[in-house]
């Protein structure tokens, strides 16, 4: 039997730039939580892909809020979480709706060509976010900001709808529940097939995740350290998707 490939994207930082970072910087530097540095390397040790709760409880955690607070119990604790996270959720909703985010285009044109090719990709991103970045990227703004390839693209779709499968934002426990699942949404989708997976992920623990399930993973190299991706086990590392080892890994040549 011929084996087919389908694509599982990670969205935040392979193929969207989300304000997730401002956002979650902007509201720890504000009373009561008063977190006065926190860089980027941080965020993507720890907060990147992560749930909402995880990557929130991770900034107070370890920049001592709770116990600068006086936080002495657990319920003490979960209403700082709960406040944090509900505070940096509004902002981004507001960044989001206002169009605050860029797009990766070697990763969008990617999705385009692979799709026009029949390939079935999901969108799998632990973001309760991630959808209403990719419902609001329009035929308009990808022509305006990517070119002419998308002229093809009907009037009606968005980048949300190059994707087969959404799981994004859903509850499940850590990055390798989300990946298995979004497999078994395509395999009902295509029963009976033979399937390769191509994990495409920016994070260390997303590499892993995909390893562990026996699926071939893309190191997208935007932030953090490349080495970390390496060892993480990715089958290949890169900062621009455009390559011809790439397009030859993944099928689409």
């Amino acid at each position: 039997m011929n084996e087919k490939v389908a694509f599982i994207w990670d969205i935040d930082g392979v193929v969207v730039d989300s304000p997730h970072e401002d956002a979650w910087r902007i509201t720890a530097a504000k009373e009561p939580y008063l977190v006065k540095t926190m860089d980027s390397d941080f965020y993507f040790n720890y907060v990147a892909s992560r749930p909402r709760y995880e990557g929130g409880n991770n900034i107070l955690e370890m920049n001592n809020v709770y116990e600068r607070l006086g936080v002495k119990t657990g319920e003490q604790k979960k209403i700082i979480l709960e406040r944090y996270c509900s505070e940096k959720n509004r902002l981004i909703k507001d960044l989001i709706e206002a169009g605050e985010f860029k797009l990766f285009p070697d990763a969008v044109l990617i999705l385009w060509e692979a799709r026009s090719k029949g390939i079935l990709q999901a969108a799998a991103s632990a973001s309760k976010n991630a959808r209403d970045m990719l419902t609001r990227v329009t035929k308009d703004r990808l022509i305006n900001e990517l070119g002419p390839a998308f002229n093809a693209m009907d009037e009606r779709d968005t980048l949300y709808t190059m994707f087969n499968v959404d799981v994004c934002g859903i509850d499940l426990e850590g990055k390798k529940n989300i990946l298995e699942f979004a497999s078994a949404r395509i395999k009902e989708l295509l029963p009976g097939e033979k399937l390769r997976f191509v994990v495409f992920e920016d994070t260390s623990s997303g590499i892993e995740a995909a390893k562990s399930l026996g699926f071939d993973a893309v190191g997208v190299w935007r932030i953090g350290q490349e080495e970390a991706l390496r060892r993480a086990g990715a089958d290949f590392v890169v900062r621009d998707l455009r390559t011809a080892d790439i397009y030859k890994f993944i099928g689409l040549v």
